[in-house]
């Protein structure tokens, strides 16, 4: 890959990756800030939006009109999850928007974009991922599932441009609340350093 987008909603998820990269920071407005940096023969951008579905999408779509398409977006973050295990990168498979419910046609995803297979990263679970405009805390959804805020803003955008995305989410919670700001202080739960080996696979 000659040019690969780092997708975070979070600040402190993005400075994490940042400064693990020695990415420099390079604009920084109300929609979106973004850092920069080469590795090898890889330009290397990272974007951060923002948390949730419309900030994500307001900042991704605002990046993409202003810049250079990348020829991968990888989004990484934290994430809750029904049961996969705590502090655990994974792997997402496919995208779904929690909300979306057009009674008889349409449940959890569009017709017509944000269906794509992810990319797949070899030795990680592979699970699928709702996108929700809140906090999960409890789920009809009977399978073993991801839920986040912002992907399936960030699967519809790369859809709709034609790019190829791969999404990795650290599990910070199994839809508890009170788990989740304790394990915000639990820094093998909550590092990111973890994520760079997947990266650099992308790195030519």
């Amino acid at each position: 890959m000659k040019n690969i987008l780092i997708h975070c909603a979070m600040a402190k998820e993005g400075e994490i990756i940042a400064k693990k990269l020695e990415l420099v920071k390079n604009i920084e407005d109300k929609i979106y800030a973004t850092y920069k940096g080469k590795i090898k023969e890889t330009e290397i951008n990272l974007v951060i939006t923002g948390i949730g579905k419309q900030k994500t999408a307001i900042g991704l779509t605002k990046y993409l009109c202003e810049n250079e398409k990348p020829e991968i977006i990888i989004n990484i973050g934290y994430a809750g999850s029904t049961s996969a295990e705590i502090g655990k990168w994974v792997n997402i498979s496919k995208s779904y928007n929690l909300e979306w419910h057009i009674p008889g046609e349409e449940k959890y995803s569009m017709n017509d974009f944000g269906n794509e297979e992810l990319e797949k990263i070899e030795g990680l679970e592979k699970l699928p991922c709702y996108s929700s405009e809140t906090f999960v805390t409890k789920t009809d959804i009977k399978e073993k599932v991801i839920f986040d805020m912002e992907l399936h803003s960030v699967s519809i955008i790369a859809d709709m441009y034609k790019i190829k995305l791969l999404s990795l989410k650290k599990i910070s919670d199994n839809l508890n609340m009170d788990d989740y700001y304790k394990n915000i202080k639990t820094e093998n739960i909550m590092e990111l350093e973890s994520s760079i080996p997947y990266i650099e696979k992308y790195i030519k």
